[in-house]
C-alpha cells in the first residue's frame, strides 16, 4: 500500500477516535457525577470506541458515565447499545444455577481447552481441569458454564419442560435488572435481551434443547446487555442481592428523589449463592484472569469478559470495591479490543483506585497515560459509507507502525 495513503487514513482515523463523540451528560440540573472520576474515564476512552460507567451500589447514583464513538452518532454507548456480555455474564449464571440447586459450590465439569458435545465445540483457554464453582469463575471456564446451563435446560425432574426451565432462568435474570430497561433518568436507554420460551420457540420452531442454546451459558448466543445493566449487575452482587435503579440527577429545591430511585429491588438468588459468586470474583482478582490488577491497599472483586462478535472481540470488565460494603461498581466495555484481561480490566482497576483513594499512585498515573494514548480502531466506525475501511484495511499493528 502507498505509504502516503496509509498516513492519510491513519490521520483520519486518529481524528475520529481521539475526539469524544456520543450523547453527552444531561445538562438539566445538578448531577451525581464525580468530576475527577469522569475526567479519568474520558481520558482512558480516548482513541477507543466504548464506554465506562460507575455507580454507587448503595444509592444507585451514577458517579461516572463516559462514552466514546468514532463519529458523532448521538449514542451514549453506556446506556444505548446492548452487547453480548461475554464472560461477565457467568456471574449471573452462577447465581441462578446455585440458587436453583442445579449446581453446587463443589460441582465440577471437565475442560481440556474446551469440550465437544454433539459435534458442537466450546473452546476455552488452558487452565487446571475440573474446577469447582469459585475457581471456574476465577479462571472464567467456558466449558463449566455452558455445561451447567445445558444441565438446567435438560433437567426434567426439576422442570417439567424445557420451556419451564428457560422461563425460570429468565425470571432470575430479570430480577437482577437484565433484559429490560432499568429506567435511568436519561433518554436513549436500550432494553437488552434475555431469552425466554417465546423467543426460542420462534427462533428454533420448537426444535431447541440445552445443547443448541448452551452458548448462553458463557454470555454469548441471544443474550444482550447494556454496560449500565452490567454495572448494575456488579452492584447487585456487591450488595449481596439488591439494587436501586441507577440515576444521574440529584434532588433539587429540597424535593426528595422519586421513590423509583430509592426503592430496593431484590434478586431471586439466595444468600449462599452470592457468597460463592463474591468469592469467585475475588479469586478472579487475586489469582485468576484479572490477577495483574490485585491491589495491596484494598480487597476487591471483578470478572473479565471477552465478547465474541462478527469482528474482533470486545474487551469487557465488571467489578466492585471494596469486597465488603462496596462504594463503587463499574463496567468497562471497549469494542474490538480483545481479551477483557488485557484492556478493560486494567482500565477498570484505575477507575476504582481513583474513586476509593481520591488519586492515582505515580505508577498508576503512568499506566493511565499509557492507556490514554493506546488506540483501538473499531471494526465498524458507524460511518454512512465504510468505503474508507473497505479500500484501506489496516489492522491495529499497522496503524501503530504508520503513526510512529
Amino acid at each position: 500500500m502507498n505509504i502516503k495513503r496509509v498516513l492519510v487514513v491513519v490521520s483520519a482515523l486518529f481524528f475520529l477516535l481521539t475526539n469524544t463523540h456520543g450523547q453527552g451528560l444531561p445538562e438539566d440540573g445538578p448531577l451525581t457525577i464525580d468530576e475527577s472520576l469522569q475526567n479519568l474515564a474520558e481520558r482512558l476512552l480516548k482513541g477507543k470506541q466504548g464506554s465506562i460507567v460507575a455507580i454507587d451500589p448503595a444509592t444507585g447514583e451514577v458517579k461516572a458515565m463516559a462514552s466514546n464513538s468514532a463519529i458523532n452518532d448521538g449514542i451514549n454507548r453506556a446506556i444505548g447499545v446492548a452487547y453480548s456480555p461475554g464472560s461477565t455474564f457467568k456471574t449471573a449464571q452462577a447465581l441462578t444455577l446455585l440458587s436453583e440447586s442445579v449446581l453446587y459450590t463443589n460441582s465440577r465439569y471437565s475442560c481440556n481447552k474446551g469440550f465437544w458435545r454433539d459435534k458442537i465445540h466450546i473452546a476455552c483457554h488452558e487452565h487446571l481441569n475440573r474446577l469447582d464453582m469459585v475457581n471456574a469463575l476465577g479462571q472464567s471456564c467456558n466449558s463449566y458454564f455452558c455445561q451447567g446451563f445445558a444441565t438446567m435446560m435438560k433437567d426434567r425432574v426439576k422442570y417439567r419442560t424445557k420451556n419451564v426451565a428457560i422461563n425460570k432462568w429468565n425470571s432470575y435474570m430479570t430480577s437482577m435488572g437484565l433484559g429490560a430497561m432499568l429506567g435511568i433518568d436519561m433518554e436513549g436507554e436500550a432494553s437488552g435481551l434475555m431469552p425466554d420460551s417465546s423467543l426460542y420457540e420462534k427462533l428454533y420452531n420448537g426444535r431447541w434443547n440445552g445443547t443448541t442454546v448452551m452458548w448462553v451459558g458463557m454470555g454469548q448466543g441471544e443474550v444482550r446487555a447494556t454496560p449500565l445493566q452490567l454495572c448494575n449487575l456488579a452492584a447487585v452482587i456487591g450488595n449481596r442481592g439488591w439494587y436501586r435503579v441507577p440515576h444521574i440527577h440529584q434532588p433539587v429545591n429540597g424535593l426528595p428523589l422519586d421513590t423509583k430511585y430509592t426503592a430496593k429491588h431484590f434478586s431471586l438468588a439466595n444468600a449462599k449463592a452470592f457468597d460463592t459468586v463474591v468469592e469467585g470474583m475475588k479469586t478472579c482478582v487475586t489469582s485468576g484472569t484479572a490477577s495483574r490488577q490485585k491491589s495491596p491497599f484494598y480487597e476487591w472483586c471483578g470478572k473479565t469478559g471477552t465478547a465474541e462478535n462478527d469482528g474482533k472481540d470486545h474487551s469487557v470488565f465488571i467489578g466492585f470495591a471494596p469486597k465488603d460494603n462496596p462504594k463503587i461498581a463499574i463496567c468497562v466495555y471497549v469494542e474490538n479490543a480483545g481479551f477483557g484481561a488485557d484492556l478493560a480490566a486494567p482500565v477498570g482497576a484505575l477507575v476504582i483506585e481513583q474513586y476509593l483513594t481520591g488519586t492515582l499512585t505515580k505508577r498508576s498515573e503512568n499506566h493511565a497515560m499509557q492507556w490514554e494514548k493506546f488506540q483501538v480502531v473499531p471494526d465498524n466506525l458507524g460511518m454512512p459509507n465504510d468505503s474508507l475501511l473497505q479500500t484501506y484495511s489496516i489492522n491495529k499493528k499497522e496503524m501503530q507502525q504508520a503513526s510512529r
